[in-house]
C-alpha cells in the first residue's frame, strides 16, 4: 500500500485536548475520522508496529497456554498409542481435543478481550500495559466467554443442523442408493451454503467484544450492538479477517513440510517434528492473531465515528448520550476528589 499523508507522527496525532481535558494523556493519540479500507489496514498494521510488544505479549499468553495443552497431549498420544493401539490413541485424542477445547475458550476470551481494550486505551491517548489490560478485562471473564460462544455458534448452527442429516441419509445409503444420492446433495448445500452464512453472520456478530468493552454492555446487548454497526461495513471487515487469514496461511505453509513428514509414516513416534510444528503454530498465533484484532477494532471506532459522531463525543470530553455510552476505564476512573469512579453505561447484565 502506498504511504499516506496521515501516516506521519504529526498527521497521527489528534489536536491538542482532544478529549477535552486539555491533558495529552487524555488527548487521542490517533486523530478520529472517518477512514477507508485502505486507511483502516494501514493504521492497523501501524499500530501494530508502534507497539509490537504489548500486542504480541498478549497474544503469546494464549499462545503459550495452547502450547502447553498441546504438548500435554502429544504426550498423552504417544503412550496411548504405545500401548492400546491407533485406534484406542485416535479416541483418547479426539476427547482430549474437545476438554482442551473447553479449557482454552475462557483463556482466550480474556486475551482477546484484553488485546481490545489495550489497543482502546492506546488509540485514545492512554497509556497501558499487558498486566493492566488482564486486570481490566479478567473480572468480567464469563461475559467475553459468552460473546466468544454466541459467536461462534452463530457460525456453525446451520453447517450443523444441516450437515448432521446429511451424514444419516448416506450412512443409511448402504442399503438405499437413493438415499446416497439424497444424502451426499444435503451435505453438498449444508457445507457450501452453511459456509457462506456462517461467515456473514460471524463478520455481523465480530464487534461485539469491543462494544462491550466500550460500552460496558452485556452479552446479548453487546451482539445486537454489534449487528448494529456491521451494518453497511460488512465488506470491510471481511478483507480484514481475509487478511488475517492469509497470514496464517502463511504460518501453515511453514508448517507444511513437517506435517507431511509426520503423515508419510504415522505409526511411527516423529517427536522432534511435532514439537516443531507446535512451536512454529505458537509463533505465528502470537504474530498474526493481532492484526484481526486491531484491524476490527478500528472498524468499530469508525462505525462509531461515522454513524454517532464519536469524534465529537470524545472533543465534548467523552460524554455520551445514554443509549450510546463513551469508553472509560474499564476498572475505574479517579474522581477530582480522589473517590473512585464506576464506568459509564454499566448495565449489570453478565
Amino acid at each position: 500500500m502506498t504511504p499516506q499523508d496521515w501516516e506521519s507522527p504529526e498527521a497521527l496525532r489528534a489536536p491538542e485536548g482532544w478529549a477535552g481535558s486539555g491533558s495529552s494523556e487524555q488527548a487521542a493519540a490517533y486523530a478520529l475520522r472517518p477512514l477507508s479500507t485502505g486507511e483502516v489496514l494501514d493504521r492497523a498494521f501501524a499500530i501494530y508496529r508502534a507497539h509490537f510488544w504489548l500486542f504480541a505479549g498478549l497474544a503469546s499468553l494464549e499462545g503459550a497456554f495452547s502450547l502447553i495443552l498441546n504438548a500435554i497431549e502429544m504426550v498423552m498420544h504417544h503412550i496411548v498409542l504405545l500401548r492400546y493401539g491407533i485406534k484406542i490413541a485416535a479416541l483418547v485424542t479426539q476427547v482430549s481435543s474437545g476438554a482442551m477445547g473447553l479449557l482454552m475458550l475462557p483463556v482466550a476470551a480474556v486475551v482477546y478481550a484484553a488485546s481490545v481494550y489495550a489497543l482502546c486505551e492506546v488509540y485514545l491517548g492512554r497509556r497501558t500495559t499487558a498486566k493492566e489490560s488482564l486486570q481490566a478485562t479478567a473480572g468480567r471473564w464469563l461475559r467475553y466467554v459468552g460473546i466468544a460462544l454466541w459467536q461462534g455458534w452463530s457460525a456453525v448452527w446451520v453447517v450443523m443442523v444441516v450437515v448432521v442429516p446429511g451424514f444419516f441419509l448416506v450412512a443409511m445409503g448402504r442399503r438405499a442408493p437413493a438415499l446416497l444420492l439424497v444424502g451426499g446433495f444435503v451435505l453438498f448445500v449444508g457445507a457450501t451454503g452453511g459456509l457462506v452464512y456462517g461467515v456473514i453472520a460471524y463478520i455481523r456478530n465480530s464487534l461485539a467484544i469491543p462494544a462491550a468493552l466500550m460500552e460496558e454492555t452485556g452479552v446479548r446487548a453487546s451482539m445486537r450492538r454489534s449487528k448494529t454497526l456491521a451494518t453497511d461495513t460488512k465488506g470491510r471487515i471481511f478483507v480484514v479477517l481475509l487478511i488475517a487469514f492469509a497470514l496464517y496461511m502463511v504460518a501453515g505453509a511453514i508448517q507444511s513440510p513437517m506435517l507431511f513428514f509426520i503423515a508419510r509414516s504415522p505409526f511411527q513416534e516423529h517427536v522432534m517434528a511435532q514439537a516443531a510444528v507446535l512451536l512454529i503454530g505458537f509463533v505465528g498465533h502470537t504474530l498474526v492473531s493481532p492484526v484481526a484484532l486491531i484491524g476490527l477494532t478500528l472498524v468499530y471506532f469508525d462505525q462509531r465515528v461515522r454513524m454517532e459522531a464519536f469524534d465529537l463525543v470524545m472533543l465534548m470530553g467523552g460524554s455520551a448520550a445514554p443509549e450510546v455510552a463513551a469508553w472509560a476505564p474499564a476498572a475505574a476512573t479517579e474522581s477530582a476528589s480522589g473517590e473512585t469512579a464506576e464506568p459509564m453505561g454499566s448495565d449489570g447484565q453478565v
